[in-house]
């Protein structure tokens, strides 16, 4: 399969096999969510989102901070 390949004919990302497979479509509906995100808001926006999210949820902050910090030490220890 190329790199094009996964494209229809009209530039979408739109094929039979994404509908055939719910994970890839939900995917990709999350993909377009996060570059409408991107290309929406200006970098002091995403901070403050950012920001609200660790407020709400700062168990799961910390977890997710602590497993990025074993994955960077692990790939920067060798």
């Amino acid at each position: 399969m190329g790199v094009a390949e996964p494209f229809a004919a009209d530039g979408s990302s739109e094929t039979t096999a994404a509908h055939a497979n719910p994970s890839v479509e939900e995917a990709l509906a999350w993909l377009r969510r996060l570059s409408a995100y991107l290309s929406e808001h200006d970098i002091n926006a995403m901070r403050g989102d950012l920001e609200q999210r660790i407020r709400e949820h700062p168990g799961a902050s910390i977890a997710i901070g602590f497993g990025v910090g074993v994955i960077l030490g692990k790939l920067l220890s060798r």
